[in-house]
């Protein structure tokens, strides 16, 4: 593989010296932390840090290490993305604490009105994991669809920073924490659970679907919002905001950074069943769906506003955009 030329990703001269994405990405990491470090304070729950820290400090290593790399001057495309690698699962996980200490809950659930919405619509989760568990073979598929979601972002950082795509990097990296930051202030002011947490289904149909997200698991959820936690670890941190739907940003944010990649159209076939594996076995709402698009639409446009085509890096000696880059 030929090094990139500095028309390409630009001169890098000190390990400190961060593109603006990456600024940005660590600015957002930083400023959730900050809250994080608040709602502590205030509340009762205690974090059980002990059972974090080989987590932070593993990404910390990957991130660090992409800085040495880049101090040095070596395999610039690899500096990239191990930077990215390290920080965006940091990221994920203070943005997860940050969300588990907001119970016990202090507003009103909205799932009411989500459903309202759904039975307008026709739509009845029942019903649709009845009907799945008919087809235990495809149920089997959408279940791994649904839990692909995250790994596809993390193989994508890894393609888009082995191929040198800076912007698109960094914009997609920037637009999923403004998402993980926007889901969280949403959810913190109208909280939602999903069908799960309210309906039942028989175990029957539980086994025959392979349903990842149960009745039961809805159960922990109500707990959490009448009563909150003591502690938290990490076995104990769960998938809790409803709408908008987390995993339709994440699908929405793979698909359209994967243009131009090897990766767009196995990607496109593996989302095409995204949504109806995110309503049965995610126990989403039907209005999830678009607002998990509509919360992406969001989410970039201010990336976009960070991170303009012809944005500069911010100093003399930090790394520029190259001028051609997409996405």
């Amino acid at each position: 593989m030929r090094p990139i030329v500095p028309s390409e990703i630009g001169s890098v001269v000190n390990m400190f010296f961060l593109y603006r994405g990456e600024r940005f990405g660590v600015g957002i990491i930083l400023a959730v932390s900050a809250t994080l470090a608040v709602l502590v304070a205030q509340g009762q729950t205690q974090i059980v840090w002990d059972a974090f820290i080989n987590q932070f400090v593993f990404y910390g290593i990957i991130m660090v290490s992409g800085l040495l790399l880049r101090c040095r001057g070596w395999l610039p495309r690899t500096s990239l993305t191990l930077v990215a690698v390290g920080f965006f699962p940091i990221f994920s996980s203070v943005t997860a604490l940050t969300g588990h200490m907001m119970f016990p809950l202090q507003r009103p659930l909205v799932d009411e009105t989500l459903f309202a919405i759904d039975h307008a619509l026709g739509y009845d989760w029942v019903a649709a994991v009845t009907w799945l568990a008919d087809y235990p073979q495809l149920s089997t598929i959408m279940k791994y669809v649904y839990l692909s979601a995250l790994p596809q972002l993390l193989i994508l950082l890894i393609v888009l920073g082995v191929q040198g795509r800076v912007i698109a990097l960094h914009r997609m990296v920037v637009t999923g924490m403004v998402a993980g930051c926007l889901i969280t202030l949403f959810w913190s002011i109208w909280p939602s659970f999903g069908p799960s947490a309210y309906l039942d289904v028989p175990d029957e149909v539980i086994a025959r679907a392979g349903l990842l997200v149960t009745p039961d698991y809805g159960a922990q959820l109500m707990d959490l919002a009448r009563n909150g936690m003591e502690r938290i670890e990490k076995h104990q941190l769960l998938g809790t905001m409803a709408f908008p739907s987390f995993h339709i940003l994440m699908a929405t944010l793979a698909l359209f950074f994967a243009r131009g990649t090897w990766l767009f159209w196995p990607y496109v076939m593996a989302n095409s069943l995204m949504i109806p594996a995110t309503l049965t076995h995610g126990g989403h709402h039907l209005i999830d769906m678009p607002g998990g698009v509509l919360l992406f639409v969001c989410s970039y446009a201010i990336s976009r506003q960070m991170l303009p085509q012809t944005a500069q890096a911010g100093c003399a000696t930090t790394p520029d955009y190259p001028t051609t880059a997409t996405a």
